[in-house]
């Protein structure tokens, strides 16, 4: 591990101090009605709660570089206005984008809201509320968008390379078209990074009569469920690489460990986060000049949608999950969220339509996890 990775490491639940360890686990067992300190974070979606917790560990992290992180001290008589004002400089330092700032500290207040709940820790939630309210974007996501069908393009030209390029590796080849199927799968489902990553054959992605994607409430980060097909035009891909790229991959163990995870990386591993929005940036980058994280995937989807149908625009709602519009909205509207997903979809199988008769790019060699 480097100097950069260990300063802005996440301190995992288990090298935390045994009574924040403790603390947390309070917090997350079932509420207690009875008892004001049991429970607390146990209404939170397990997402959050996993976000919660490596916001606090980060924080734990910068303590222990410091020599700070005092195991005879209570989480919140470490948490000091000194310290935070330090912290606070410390984030500034790494170039984090100022929203990324405010949700750090907000993390902390919230925790420390639920592992010691006698302090006062509301002005640290206000003071990343101020922050929040001050933040600026660190860049325009306008800048680094595409169109949809450019990028289901690139997806599918490097599929096809990987079927069809003989000087490369069965394991390049297996990357490459894991790659492509990610960007391909991503642009018509724009799932966040978590639900994406997440994806399990026989958990969340089950073959009955078709291909389908059902994520639970607590996996998601608005607490609805997910429920949708794969999309039509890449059941083939998904099968092609299950049967041969998938079990390719496998072959970088040493001794073959078994996992149900979608997304296998070179070394035969289940990918993590950090993994997918690697490749998800090296490969866009590779193409377009510009990196397109995971995110930008949704506005790219929101974009569309509001662009070819501004009437019918309620429906960005429905295909990004997003929870905020009133049961009667959805209800109301449910005609035109339908339509205007459906144009969005219906764009990109036109456009893959079209590529059938286009010859592949010859120029795919890309970055290779």
């Amino acid at each position: 591990m480097t100097h950069g990775s260990l300063k802005t490491r996440c301190l995992p639940v288990s090298e935390w101090p045994e009574q924040d360890q403790n603390a947390w686990a309070l917090a997350l067992q079932p509420y207690d009605a009875f008892d004001a300190v049991v429970g607390l974070a146990s209404g939170w979606a397990a997402t959050t709660q996993d976000v919660m917790a490596a916001g606090y560990g980060r924080w734990l992290n910068w303590l222990a570089q410091r020599d700070e992180l005092d195991a005879s001290k209570s989480p919140g008589q470490r948490a000091t206005q000194a310290r935070l004002e330090a912290y606070l400089e410390s984030l500034r330092s790494e170039d984090l984008a100022e929203f990324s700032i405010a949700g750090r500290i907000k993390q902390l207040g919230r925790m420390l809201q639920m592992i010691e709940p006698a302090g006062n820790w509301v002005w640290i939630v206000r003071a990343a509320d101020r922050l929040q309210s001050a933040a600026q974007p660190k860049r325009d996501r306008r800048e680094i968008m595409q169109p949809p069908e450019e990028i289901l393009q690139l997806g599918l030209d490097l599929m096809e390379a990987a079927e069809h390029d003989r000087f490369r590796t069965d394991t390049d080849r297996a990357v490459l078209f894991r790659d492509g199927l990610l960007l391909a799968f991503l642009v018509q489902r724009p799932f966040r990074r978590s639900n994406l990553t997440g994806l399990t054959l026989g958990q969340n992605l089950e073959f009955t009569d078709v291909w389908q994607i059902r994520i639970e409430e607590d996996d998601t980060k608005n607490g609805a469920p997910i429920s949708c097909d794969w999309p039509t035009g890449l059941v083939e891909a998904l099968e092609r690489y299950l049967k041969i790229h998938r079990e390719t991959l496998f072959r970088g163990q040493k001794v073959r460990v078994e996992t149900q995870a979608l997304w296998i990386s070179k070394q035969g591993k289940a990918m993590g986060d950090d993994a997918v929005y690697f490749q998800i940036k090296a490969r866009t980058k590779a193409e377009f000049g510009r990196a397109i994280n995971p995110h930008t995937f949704r506005d790219i989807a929101a974009t569309t949608i509001a662009e070819c149908s501004p009437a019918e625009s309620t429906a960005i709602m429905d295909v990004l999950g997003h929870g905020s519009m009133r049961t009667s909205e959805r209800s109301y509207n449910r005609a035109g969220m339908i339509a205007a997903g459906e144009h969005y979809h219906r764009s990109l199988d036109a456009h893959r339509a079209r590529a059938d008769d286009r010859e592949t790019r010859p120029d795919v060699a890309r970055p290779n996890e």
